[in-house]
């Protein structure tokens, strides 16, 4: 019996070691994980159109609501497939997920390369962000607690969304869109000035890096980097040979050097479509994260109302 106990204790605390080896998370803030899920969901209002009648192509979104008090945080999450395929549906689990922490979901459609190119899928979002900030009474969401939430490629436009310099949108959209309070991106490919004949991101950009050195410049979130961006969250596997770990540990220092908030998770067991399918962990210490960004205007919308 003292034998097996001995056993016991010993393959328990092996299991935790390598466990406790999986992963690693850069600065990151003294709390636990998140706590549990409270809240069911509401409702989903799915195959809301989100873009005008004149818009090239109409574009849906599913709104997921939480069964709580509003006004509510939102998050807008925005799907993977290199810019040219999948679809929304690969962020439902999320989206659920995050309705569940109390927090509004718009999980969005936009248009694919190589028909259409960059910058046309980031013209979508900003019709998302408008749709939201326009029907944020009707649904009781918090314009003031808005957030971004993409993988791989959905993170790249998350990322390019937030940092995107105004005075470079079309003067219908400036000024006009309320600021973004922290991004979550997963597998990220920050910097498309790294990738060179790399047919999928030529297909998004409309040719290779060397033809267009400064549209690739623009099209990163890399090269958007300044003081006032919103905080981040990275979370990218090791073993990711898709879009190389370098995406994301070089962002990461490039906005702490810019004084960003940020955070970076890192498994080391994981490459691209496993960290997506297997990221539970992360996303939980991701929602953590946008519970830390949201909490101050939380306690301040209860003072208000």
């Amino acid at each position: 019996m003292i034998d097996n106990l001995i056993l016991l204790r010993i393959f328990t605390l092996a299991a935790s070691l390598l466990l406790a080896g999986c992963y690693s998370h850069l600065n990151q803030h003294a709390a636990t994980e998140p706590g549990s899920a409270d809240y069911d969901i509401d409702r989903v209002v799915d195959g809301i159109v989100y873009t005008p009648p004149y818009w090239p192509q109409p574009l849906q979104a599913d709104l997921y609501l939480p069964q709580k008090n509003g006004p509510h945080p939102v998050v807008l999450t925005i799907h993977g497939g290199g810019w040219a395929n999948r679809n929304r549906d690969d962020m439902a689990g999320i989206s659920r997920k995050l309705a569940r922490h109390g927090y509004a979901v718009f999980n969005v459609s936009y248009r694919f390369a190589p028909y259409y190119t960059y910058p046309a899928q980031l013209h979508d979002i900003y019709q998302a962000l408008a749709w939201i900030d326009k029907n944020a009474p009707t649904y009781n969401l918090d314009r003031n607690r808005l957030n971004v939430w993409g993988y791989s490629s959905g993170a790249h436009l998350a990322a390019l969304t937030a940092s995107f310099d105004n005075d470079a949108l079309p003067v219908s959209e400036r000024n006009r869109l309320s600021s973004i309070r922290a991004v979550v991106a997963g597998g990220i490919p920050s910097d498309l000035r790294k990738y060179s004949g790399s047919p999928i991101v030529m297909r998004f950009m409309g040719g290779d890096r060397d033809e267009m050195p400064g549209r690739y410049a623009e099209a990163s979130p890399a090269y958007h980097i300044s003081a006032d961006d919103p905080p981040v969250f990275l979370y990218h596997g090791k073993l990711d040979f898709l879009v190389a770990t370098d995406q994301a540990t070089d962002y990461y220092k490039a906005l702490l050097a810019a004084g960003i908030q940020a955070e970076l998770y890192l498994h080391n067991w994981r490459e691209h479509m496993t960290m997506f399918v297997f990221g539970g962990h992360a996303e939980n210490r991701a929602i953590q994260f946008l519970n830390r960004k949201n909490g101050t205007a939380a306690r301040q919308t209860a003072r208000l109302n």
